[in-house]
């Protein structure tokens, strides 16, 4: 059986980070982590098979969505 992932500190992540690392901060499954990063405007890039997600983007973005 699988056990959750210990969550996370926003403090503790890098500027670049997996969307694992997002389900951690986020409190949410990963499955979920990376539906987010496909939702338009989120700050997440593919590079080749990764997926990296900006923190200072994430910030923006959390800001507009906050204000939309």
């Amino acid at each position: 059986m699988r056990t959750a992932s210990v969550k996370i500190n926003f403090d503790e992540v890098n500027d670049f980070f997996s969307p694992r690392e997002l389900g951690r901060l986020l409190g949410i499954n990963a499955k979920r982590a990376y539906e987010i990063t496909k939702q338009p405007g989120f700050p997440a890039r593919r590079l080749g098979r990764k997926i990296i997600i900006s923190k200072s983007g994430l910030i923006r973005w959390f800001e507009r969505e906050e204000l939309g």
